[in-house]
């Protein structure tokens, strides 16, 4: 298939809407002291992402993402400001944390009330919103879960933390025009990975890893792992099963951990390696005598880090390996909105090559109705 007929058929989707990329009425103030965020899936690994990625060691540690529905022990505070987020307003894990928060001395004692992000409609998380009085920031409704970083669910962590949200999609934006145009250093990195995805997948290269030498983007992962695995793991209308299995990494851990299964494993493999211009000073060096690596107080760590990456890929591509190489100049907001936009509209065009739609989830939506009948929920 070629490029203009993939766009066509991505950009003609119904659930497409995310490529806009549109600015957010976001609130004026927040409360000032944690930010409780209630949701999971594309509802929260956006912004779980963009916290870990951007946000000072100070504001990680009041980021509390209550997700799965094991107990935590956790106690609301009036400077709390609580956030319920669910594109449907339907899910069992969000609704799981507002009966127990509900249930709690502190309900109702807040600064600042809680925000629903959700779709502005009749759904039950909407109706409870509009009972409370609280704030609804919408979802629209072209824009699925998994591709809602560019909503609320995205910009409004980002305000929370200081941070310009405006730039954020400003970047994403951006993407969009470069990809349509096929112009451009993320134009090219977008349909070169398209390529990749499709065209290993004919070749038996089924299974991608990201791997970012850069720890923050560690919990990138996690939302890239959701959005290639439940956009592109399908069965195609001649009953045929497609699909590539992301598998999350970061370096250089993962370089001890898994390099090897890489290297000598199956060769079904392909590697995404992101390196960052990090401008962090170098610290000093002062190794003992004993340390087996002579001259290493020479180098600073994101030159080492730099020789890590450099050697992993040269590594993986002696040994065949399918390797694309991403590099952010920076890791800011815009550098994050264009990585995150960039990974959607390669998993979008990608699946319009691959002929299944990366917009639903029918095998999940089978997953959650078992859920509900082992609880005796109807």
């Amino acid at each position: 298939m070629e490029s203009r007929e993939m766009w066509s058929k991505m950009a003609g989707h119904p659930m497409s809407g995310w490529r806009f990329a549109e600015d957010v009425a976001l609130p004026a103030t927040l409360a000032p002291g944690r930010l409780l965020w209630c949701g999971i899936g594309g509802s929260l690994l956006p912004a779980d992402a963009l916290i870990h990625a951007l946000a000072g060691a100070s504001l990680r540690h009041r980021w509390q993402p209550l997700a799965s529905p094991e107990p935590n022990g956790i106690r609301l505070e009036p400077e709390d400001q609580l956030v319920f987020a669910s594109k449907s307003g339907r899910t069992l894990e969000l609704w799981t944390w507002i009966g127990r928060l509900r249930a709690q001395a502190g309900w109702g004692r807040w600064r600042q009330a809680p925000i629903a992000i959700t779709q502005d409609d009749a759904n039950p998380l909407a109706q409870l919103a509009r009972a409370e009085g609280w704030r609804i920031l919408p979802i629209p409704e072209q824009v699925g879960g998994r591709y809602s970083a560019f909503t609320a669910i995205g910009a409004l962590p980002l305000h929370w933390a200081g941070l310009d949200a405006g730039r954020f999609l400003a970047g994403a934006r951006e993407v969009v025009a470069q990809t349509e145009q096929e112009r451009g250093v993320w134009g090219t990195r977008v349909w070169d990975m398209v390529r990749a995805f499709t065209g290993g997948f004919l070749r038996g290269t089924d299974q991608w890893v990201l791997l970012p030498y850069a720890t923050p983007l560690e919990t990138v992962g996690a939302w890239w792992v959701q959005l290639v695995a439940e956009s592109l793991g399908k069965q195609a209308k001649d009953g045929s099963r497609r699909g590539l299995t992301p598998i999350r990494a970061v370096g250089p851990q993962d370089q001890h951990a898994q390099l090897q299964r890489w290297l000598d494993g199956p060769r079904n493999v392909g590697v995404v390696l992101v390196t960052t211009g990090n401008g962090v000073a170098a610290e000093p060096s002062d190794p003992p005598a004993q340390c087996p690596f002579p001259g290493l107080g020479r180098w600073g760590g994101a030159e080492i880090l730099r020789a890590q990456a450099e050697g992993t890929r040269e590594a993986l591509e002696g040994a065949g390996i399918s390797v694309l190489h991403w590099h952010l100049d920076a890791l800011d907001e815009a550098s994050l909105g264009a990585f995150l936009m960039a990974w959607q509209l390669v998993v979008g065009l990608s699946g319009m090559a691959l002929e299944v739609d990366p917009f639903d989830q029918p095998a999940v939506e089978s997953g959650k109705r078992r859920t509900l009948l082992k609880l005796g929920i109807s």
